[in-house]
């Protein structure tokens, strides 16, 4: 073959090779081109909306996207409800005709498209427009009459009508707040029962308002759990006079801080019973509202009621050093890959955690009792994961049943009940023994 030739085959192949790589490796393949087959809104990008704009039978709604979060503009300014978004752009981008019908003379009036009962205009990253509009519902089936650019009717499931006729309620969020345990650092309550002020900090909840205790870990998570499942039961666009609420002045404050995120301030008025459920008009910002009304109950609990009924705030599972000192005993045992140690040599890890269980069950009988003088019976030390270290020393109380334990960060001392101290101080030398080597079976003998 002429060198000439060669030359021109290669050119060929080469530019052969470079439209595959260029073009077509960029062209749908046979099977996307099947799943997009029939979609109206083929080319729709969830991700890449960033404007929603509808007109239904209850109004005008317009919707924007700031940052991952949706925001309702019109007619108010509000959080979006996230699901009902979500839940209409998902639809769009998966509706599918059912039938297809063109031509010339298409009665779109006859269709219920002249004008449309519903239209949506969706609007992507870089102004990609979309447009939807819903019109009658087609007889004898589920199906209604849509166009996207009055040039074709579609036939499509009339499913997507209820994703697009919500009203004002169903296009904002009935969720008082998003926040969580891990997102607080602190929060402060103020209610006829009095001021409560607690901080935040490793899992650990504190009090710092009215004095400086433990707090009940138990009721400050309840609060915020409580307040993250709240739903609005009806907005007050127009409240009207807030005293009339019971918001000037409110019943209840409560103030969230939360680590990455603006403080949030709620205030909480009268209580009503409606739709079988007790209700609180509540205050956030400038917006208005009846909500859930259990957050605001717990509100009321009185200062003495956030202190923590338990001795220590302890998650035993996740204590690697424990000391116990007691009768002139002590002991010091290691946790190392899940194998507690004394010295180096394995111990009964079964008696160590029934040991850890004790002291974080162990609760407070008694507060606020005078602290002790003298020389303790035992004191215990734990150490967790996290470098947080929890010590205590128990001493011998006036009171029957009744020993004084003092504790390394909480005021003042506290009764507990004496039977239980017992069980954590008891024998430490028997938690080092060497954990007992199981005798195997004697093996059978042959006759």
């Amino acid at each position: 073959m002429r060198p000439a030739r060669l030359v021109l085959l290669a050119l060929v192949v080469l530019g052969v090779g470079a439209y595959i790589f260029f073009v077509e490796r960029h062209q749908p393949t046979t099977d996307q081109l099947a799943e997009r087959k029939d979609k109206l809104f083929a080319e729709l990008d969830q991700d890449k909306v960033r404007r929603v704009v509808i007109d239904n039978t209850h109004g005008h709604f317009e919707l924007e996207k700031e940052g991952s979060e949706w925001r309702l503009v019109a007619p108010v300014a509000d959080d979006a409800n996230q699901g009902a978004i979500s839940s209409l752009l998902s639809t769009l981008r998966y509706l599918k005709a059912e039938r297809t019908l063109q031509g010339q003379g298409l009665d779109l009036k006859g269709y219920g498209l002249a004008p449309a009962a519903l239209t949506v205009k969706v609007e992507q990253e870089g102004g990609k427009l979309f447009t939807l509009k819903v019109g009658s519902e087609m007889p004898l089936g589920n199906t209604r009459a849509a166009t996207t650019d009055g040039a074709a009717v579609y036939i499509v499931n009339k499913y997507v009508a209820s994703d697009l006729d919500r009203e004002l309620s169903g296009w904002r969020s009935d969720q008082l707040v998003s926040v969580y345990s891990s997102d607080v650092a602190a929060l402060t309550v103020v209610s006829p029962a009095g001021r409560v002020a607690l901080a935040h900090s490793g899992g650990v909840w504190t009090l710092t308002e009215p004095f400086a205790d433990l707090a009940d870990r138990d009721r400050a998570e309840g609060l915020v759990s409580d307040l993250n499942a709240a739903r609005i039961k009806e907005f007050l666009d127009a409240p009207g006079e807030l005293a009339g609420l019971g918001l000037v002045p409110p019943r209840a404050e409560l103030t969230i801080i939360r680590k990455d995120k603006p403080p949030l301030k709620l205030e909480f008025g009268l209580e009503r019973e409606k739709d079988g459920s007790k209700q609180v008009a509540c205050r956030r910002g400038e917006r208005v509202f009846w909500v859930d009304a259990n957050a605001a109950t717990r509100t009321a609990a009185p200062p003495a009621e956030w202190r923590s009924s338990y001795l220590v705030r302890l998650d035993s599972w996740a204590v690697e050093k424990l000391e116990i000192g007691a009768g002139g005993e002590a002991v010091r045992l290691e946790r190392s890959e899940g194998v507690w140690k004394a010295g180096g040599v394995e111990v009964d890890g079964d008696a160590v955690a029934r040991r850890l269980n004790l002291l974080a069950d162990l609760k407070v009988v008694r507060f606020d009792v005078p602290v002790p003088s003298g020389p303790p019976l035992g004191t215990v030390k734990a150490t967790s994961n996290d470098g947080r270290v929890v010590e205590a020393s128990f001493f011998a109380g006036s009171a029957a049943g009744e020993q004084v334990a003092v504790v390394v960060g909480r005021t003042g001392a506290f009764g507990v009940d004496a039977a239980r101290v017992s069980e954590v101080l008891a024998d430490p030398a028997a938690l080092a023994a060497p954990r007992a080597t199981p005798t195997p079976a004697p093996s059978p003998t042959t006759p």
